[in-house]
């Protein structure tokens, strides 16, 4: 008779069963073994990390070789997984009493990986403390989690922690481009790269979806046919959305984009989450410092994003990402995504055309102050020989133009010696008469600032520092000061 399940899932039939097959944990792997060799192992572990990365497989394999176990040996005598989310009663507990207190049969050490310790309940931790405190030289507790706020402080004094990192994309691609070969599965390698960059260096979650993928598709597996599948949007989607935001009076492309994508059967969140790496590209891409790491190969691509980001502001960037973590927040909770979306989407395009109306308000006024420069100079040009040569140089270069934000009032900024001077007053007079009659506006006010001396700053800076020396040694001298 024909087998009806011969077939093994590939996280499961690429396990590593030594250490030299764990990928991208090297020196947890080493640190491991010399702790072996030296007899430095505590019997309290914790291992620490994202998901997916080895931690539960390192804790087998830390199994295997305390109990000489050959490679793909029978451990369930031995080994014994517990997950805090399904078993977190006192009865729980003491089923874990009851093991411990007996000699394993074959084998040196009773060895338990339990991993979502915080789920487990305060009763089930009251007897788990008392458990720590005597525990039997033939047991070996290994916790496995993600996030080390996650776990009680009494829990971390008493281990003995190694901490995992993420895989990185280059390992994870190599490893699928590996088990694509072995398995005599076509698929392009743009593709794998998707897949690599979708499980955020998960390699457990990448073998599990290059498996789920394999089963879908016959043919050779295209770039596209991931993307659509694992509901990851068209980077070009999200240039267009960008470009739409920044152009005025278009929100309704914004709209008619969204209702696109979506028709697509593209999730709420990978949306989001889409848009949120979008922005983060941008951000990085408008300095070259930055650029690498963007980690894209397709030179189009980051050109693409290099040419967008040219036309966006920072202010815009940081303003978008804020906005797209609210999105994000907002969207767990409601009832509407949809509707969430577009609310926020209209938030970042009204913000675009106001950070568009300051910046041309701003270079207007900078126009207008430049024009008023240059006039001024003109003006003293005119009256060059009715000036005292002495002031001439000051009242040239150091005279300034400021236009308050009501843009009814100039100020000039000039320098306290010319203050006073018959030079200054006569060009004064003739420059505000004349813009007046420029401007049509006859009530158009010119408001004459004196600038403080550099000399008389200078005395003041002199003399506090002078009174902060004489206070410090009447406090040091015990001196009483009368005064008069």
């Amino acid at each position: 008779m024909k087998k009806m399940f011969s077939s093994i899932v590939l996280s499961k039939k690429y396990r590593p069963l030594k250490w030299n097959d764990v990928i991208g944990q090297k020196e947890i792997t080493i640190s491991l073994r010399k702790a072996i060799i030296k007899n430095r192992l505590s019997q309290i572990l914790l291992f620490l990390g994202p998901k997916g990365v080895g931690k539960n497989t390192c804790a087998r394999l830390l199994s295997q070789e305390l109990n000489f176990f050959s490679e793909g040996e029978d451990q369930s005598l031995n080994l014994f997984e517990i997950n805090g989310f399904l078993k977190h009663s006192v009865e729980d507990i003491n089923e874990i009493i009851h093991q411990i207190r007996f000699y394993p049969k074959k084998g040196k050490y009773k060895i338990f990986i339990i991993n979502n310790i915080h789920f487990f309940t305060q009763k089930f931790f009251n007897v788990f403390f008392k458990l720590l405190e005597k525990l039997p030289l033939h047991v070996l507790f290994i916790f496995c989690e993600t996030e080390k706020n996650k776990m009680l402080d009494s829990i971390i004094s008493r281990c003995q922690v190694y901490e995992f990192k993420s895989i990185s994309l280059k390992n994870i691609y190599l490893y699928l481009k590996m088990i694509a070969e072995k398995e005599d599965i076509e698929i392009e390698n743009e593709a794998l790269f998707v897949i690599s960059q979708y499980v955020n260096g998960s390699l457990s979650d990448a073998i599990y979806t290059f498996d789920k993928l394999t089963i879908h598709e016959e043919k050779k597996i295209s770039k596209e046919f991931v993307m659509e599948k694992l509901g990851i949007l068209n980077p070009n989607y999200y240039f267009q959305i960008i470009d739409s935001l920044l152009e005025e009076k278009s929100f309704y492309k914004v709209l008619i984009l969204l209702d696109k994508i979506l028709k697509n059967k593209i999730h709420y969140i990978h949306f989001i989450n889409g848009f949120l790496k979008h922005l983060r590209g941008l951000l990085l891409s408008k300095y070259p410092e930055t650029r690498l790491l963007l980690k894209l190969k397709n030179q189009t691509i980051i050109q693409s994003y290099i040419q967008q980001s040219e036309k966006i502001s920072y202010f815009f960037l940081m303003k978008a990402l804020m906005i797209g973590c609210r999105m994000e927040n907002k969207l767990i909770f409601s009832k509407n995504p949809r509707l969430i979306i577009e609310i926020y989407l209209m938030q970042l395009s009204n913000y675009s055309i106001n950070l568009k109306k300051i910046f041309f308000c701003e270079k207007l006024k900078n126009k207008k102050i430049q024009y008023l420069q240059e006039s001024w100079k003109n003006f003293i040009q005119r009256f060059s020989d009715k000036i005292n040569p002495t002031y001439l140089n000051s009242l040239t270069n150091k005279t300034q133009f400021h236009i308050s934000s009501s843009k009814k009032r100039i100020f000039l900024m000039i320098p306290s010696k010319l203050g006073t001077t018959r030079e200054f007053l006569l060009i004064q007079t003739s420059f505000v008469r004349y813009f007046r009659k420029k401007f049509n506006n006859p009530y158009l006010e010119f408001k004459i600032m004196i600038q403080e001396s550099e000399n008389s700053k200078e005395q003041y800076d002199f003399l506090s520092k002078k009174n902060k020396c004489v206070e410090k040694l009447i406090k040091r001298l015990n001196l009483k000061v009368s005064s008069s």
